[in-house]
């Protein structure tokens, strides 16, 4: 008898990062696409239709975090495993995903190659696991050391080339005053999605500063300059 293909749902307010983790997911043979959620609300109610197996979770939503999530899930007792998109320098919310039981991270800025090796290692638990008759040490060990995670430092990795990164970065240098990720695509003349992953990287290498913005509802705007 096949095995069951682990169901996974994404959430994550960027409905173009959402839609491509989700081509990716039905690429990977064993995994079924239950659904994308944009938003706190919607994910909640897609999991508890859907019964996922597994998230992949975004810790920034427009309505409540990622961990918010996270953490109703675990008090509601529903049985899901949650990887979680986080930035590297987030150590607050790593830590607090521990607690939770959250299985792995992914480290923005992160490709498609991080996201499989993330999966290949979730399988390989998820046999692990359904595989054992009777535990001992050395079962326990195996476990914990495909679940515990290990976050890799951003990389200058595929799909950041010199010039768009030169083209963003002298547009910064320019710039005086903090702006969003969405302004500076505006004026750059780059698309939001490619900007966000610059920004991201500029940021974790310290070359650019990013602020947060309260308002009185919804979480913080992010807005960016460069370090003088």
């Amino acid at each position: 008898m096949a095995e069951s293909p682990i169901r996974v749902l994404i959430i994550d307010d960027d409905f173009m990062i959402a839609k491509l983790h989700s081509k990716y997911i039905e690429t990977r043979k064993g995994y079924e696409l239950v659904g994308i959620a944009l938003n706190y609300e919607q994910a909640l109610s897609l999991i508890v239709e859907r019964k996922p197996d597994l998230l992949l979770l975004d810790v920034y939503m427009p309505d409540f975090s990622g961990i918010e999530l996270v953490r109703t899930i675990r008090t509601r007792q529903i049985r899901c495993d949650i990887i979680l998109i986080t930035a590297s320098k987030e150590l607050e919310i790593v830590e607090e995903g521990f607690r939770l039981g959250v299985f792995d991270y992914l480290i923005k800025p992160f490709d498609l190659e991080h996201l499989k090796n993330t999966l290949i290692k979730y399988t390989q638990f998820r046999n692990r696991l359904s595989s054992v008759e009777e535990l001992n040490q050395e079962i326990v060990n195996d476990l914990k050391n495909l679940r515990i995670p290990h976050p890799q430092l951003p990389q200058f990795h595929k799909g950041i080339d010199d010039k768009t990164l030169n083209r963003i970065k002298k547009y910064l240098i320019d710039l005086e005053e903090f702006q969003t990720a969405d302004e500076i695509a505006l004026r750059a003349g780059v698309s939001k999605t490619t900007v966000r992953i610059y920004i991201t990287y500029l940021v974790n290498e310290g070359i650019v500063e990013e602020l947060l913005q309260y308002g009185t509802i919804g979480r913080p705007q992010k807005l960016y300059r460069i370090n003088k």
